[in-house]
């Protein structure tokens, strides 16, 4: 480890010695000894504590929060406090009608300061940053602001000043919650370290025992979530596994040699072999991302969060608090299918703070520009979502003129699913190259070698008129319109409870 390592990094260190055993950084190490000491903790919800009291419940999950903050991060955790308490000041003093947008102001502001700060200060020697659970909080304190917003203001605003308002997913809050069922949401050890996101309403129906069906644990026996965390352990495991035996192989720094016109890369590659290594190399940082998502679904099944009714085989679902499809993402074939696949419940919180918040013209604009803001202000990201957002409104006018073309056959049907399915492949290789390269210069170098061949395209695609011969059914309709949400259309939720609504109005598989 160099010194800088140690003068940024402020966690514990105290496993500095395992660290050094299994040569992964002490970063890691902490993160990944909190996670597996929150998965077997996340058990104490669903026997000892099961009908604890709602106070009681609240408060173990506060204090293991703030309890693991400090050990992943030292003095670095004040930021976790400070960001929820700035929140519920505003919270307490703003008018409701914009208590949303300022919340949400402040709360983008507070987490950009820190983005900078590391960036211009840091080194990228180690992964865990304190960044990364403020992101976190900022979705929860944000989400809450507009759930109280919008259930304060909703005898005072005129239906039509509300343009969208039925299908902004968020439950409404019927009041401000009380500091400690604020500050246990906002630091809740579940899922502080790398989420998912959780909705003030499936929190609240977690603590204090309600059921998606409306019943009450209670009087009724909870589907064992075993498994579900077995699945998703499993599931984490291979993507770690997978990531540690690729990960020598393709590093992503050659990439970065695409700057120096003698490398090998930049005289010998071919514009092929590059995508095809750009692929394999940003699958190995996915693999993180899986291994660290499905880890986190599990603890929130292990103790009880997640749990999403039943299928049509009877079967429970635990799919609630799901960041990731994995299949869905690495098998899609359309770039709007496969934005949707990824981290699910940040495209929930996107289409309720963004896509849902005003007009229908600049919505996409809005999602991915709100999205690279709230990641920080590398010069990929924004490459990124640029790239994200041309590809996806030109995606969806290529298929709406070139799909209808090949449904006459299995065949074509076939031959147009698999053309799909490549195209999806690079379009997102090549437009995530610098989502993991961070850098101005060689994610530029890396699209100079394709000539900046598929945004020229994407550019093409714009002209297309719309096809508007054959629509599709409205729900189809709006569904297309969120490229970045995963939600549901409140028609598929069962009816038979009026309770229904508080729990299910997101569905994230």
């Amino acid at each position: 480890m160099t010194k800088g390592y140690y003068d940024y990094y402020d966690g514990s260190r105290i496993f500095v010695f395992l660290s050094t055993r299994i040569g992964l950084p002490l970063d890691l190490v902490n993160f990944l000894i909190a996670q597996v000491a929150a998965l077997c903790l996340a058990r104490l919800f669903r026997k000892p504590l099961r009908f604890a009291s709602a106070e009681f419940r609240h408060t173990v999950c506060l204090v293991i929060g703030l309890i693991m903050g400090y050990f992943c991060f030292g003095k670095q955790s004040i930021h976790l406090s400070i960001l929820p308490m700035l929140s519920y000041t505003l919270f307490k003093t703003l008018p409701h009608h914009i208590m949303g947008n300022v919340v949400l102001a402040a709360s983008i502001t507070y987490l950009s300061c820190l983005h900078l700060h590391r960036q211009i200060y840091h080194t990228a020697d180690y992964t865990l940053d304190i960044t990364g659970p403020l992101m976190v909080i900022t979705q929860r304190v944000t989400s809450l602001a507009y759930s109280v917003q919008d259930n304060l203001t909703k005898k005072e605003i005129n239906s039509n000043t509300m343009g969208h308002s039925s299908d902004i997913q968020f439950s409404k809050v019927e009041k401000i919650p009380s500091p400690l069922e604020y500050f246990a949401y906002t630091l809740a050890f579940q899922t502080l370290m790398c989420g998912p996101v959780v909705f003030y309403s499936d929190y609240i129906n977690f603590i204090e025992g309600a059921r998606v069906d409306g019943n009450e644990k209670s009087n009724d026996v909870e589907p064992s979530p075993r498994l579900a965390v077995l699945y998703k352990m499993a599931g984490s495991l291979a993507a770690a596994l997978l990531y540690l035996t690729l990960a020598k192989k393709y590093p992503l720094v050659v990439l970065e040699e695409l700057t120096d016109p003698t490398s090998e890369v930049s005289k010998t590659w071919s514009a092929i072999y590059l995508l095809w290594y750009a692929y394999l190399s940003t699958l190995v940082v996915r693999c993180k991302y899986y291994h660290a998502w499905l880890l986190s679904e599990a603890i929130c099944n292990n103790c009880g969060m997640g749990f999403n009714g039943y299928d049509e085989d009877g079967s429970p679902k635990w799919d609630k608090m799901s960041n990731i499809d994995v299949w869905g993402f690495e098998l899609s074939q359309n770039f709007r299918t496969a934005v949707a696949s990824w981290n699910k419940n940040t495209n929930a919180w996107l289409r309720g703070v963004a896509y849902e918040r005003g007009g229908a013209a600049w919505r996409t604009a809005r999602v991915y520009a709100l999205s690279a803001v709230w990641h920080g202000f590398h010069p990929g990201y924004y490459l990124t979502f640029f790239a994200g957002g041309l590809f996806t409104v030109a995606a969806r006018k290529i298929r709406s003129v070139a799909r209808p073309m090949f449904l006459d056959s299995w065949l074509k049907k076939f031959f147009y699913d698999s053309l799909s399915f490549i195209t999806t492949r690079v379009a997102m290789t090549y437009a995530t190259v610098p989502f993991v390269l961070l850098h101005l210069a060689p994610s530029l170098a890396f699209y100079g070698r394709f000539y900046y061949s598929l945004h020229f395209i994407a550019l093409g695609a714009l002209l297309i008129p719309e096809n508007r011969t054959k629509r599709p059914p409205l729900a189809k309709q709006s569904s297309e319109l969120a490229p970045t949400s995963s939600i549901i259309n409140k028609k598929e939720l069962p009816q038979k409870d009026s309770n229904v609504e508080l729990n299910g109005k997101i569905k994230t598989s």
